[in-house]
C-alpha cells in the first residue's frame, strides 16, 4: 500500500487516506483535535503552492487552491475521517486578489506621499524661516 501525503506552501504534510484527490483530499484524525488542526492550516497563504507526494515521489504540483468545503465523519471507533474538497481559484478570484493587492499598494503609496508631503511643506517653512533671519541680519 502507498502512502499518499499532501505539502503545503508552509511544509506542513497531512497524510492522505486511499481514495484520495487533490478535490477530495480524506484525512483520518485519531480526534477532533487533530482533525482541527489540519482544517487549520487549509489558509488561502498554505494553498497557494501545493504538492502531493506518494512514497516520498512528488506526484502532483498545483498552485492557487481554495478550500470549498469539508466534511467530517465520526466513526464507530472516535476518529474522524474528514473529507476537504479543494479546487483551483477560479479567474475571477485571482482577479479579484489582484485589485485587492494593487488597492493595498495604492492606498501605501497614497500614506507615504502624504508623509512627504509634509516633509516638503516642513523643510518649505524652515527655509522660509531661515532666509528671513538671514535678510533680516544682512540689512
Amino acid at each position: 500500500m502507498s502512502n499518499t501525503i499532501l505539502v503545503l506552501k508552509d511544509g506542513t504534510t497531512i497524510n492522505m487516506e486511499d481514495g484520495s484527490t487533490i478535490r477530495n483530499v480524506r484525512v483520518l484524525s485519531a480526534t477532533k483535535t487533530d482533525m482541527v488542526t489540519s482544517w487549520d492550516k487549509f489558509t488561502n497563504e498554505n494553498l497557494k503552492s501545493v504538492e502531493t507526494h506518494i512514497d516520498d515521489s512528488v506526484s502532483g504540483k498545483y498552485a492557487e487552491l481554495v478550500l470549498d468545503d469539508e466534511k467530517s465523519i465520526v466513526n464507530a471507533d472516535g476518529t474522524i475521517l474528514t473529507e476537504f474538497h479543494l479546487r483551483e481559484k477560479t479567474d475571477i478570484e485571482k482577479l479579484q486578489e489582484m485589485v485587492t493587492a494593487q488597492n493595498a499598494e495604492i492606498a501605501a503609496l497614497k500614506e507615504g506621499q502624504g508623509v512627504q508631503d509634509g516633509a516638503i511643506d516642513d523643510l518649505g517653512v524652515v527655509t522660509s524661516t531661515l532666509a528671513e533671519q538671514i535678510e533680516g541680519g544682512i540689512q
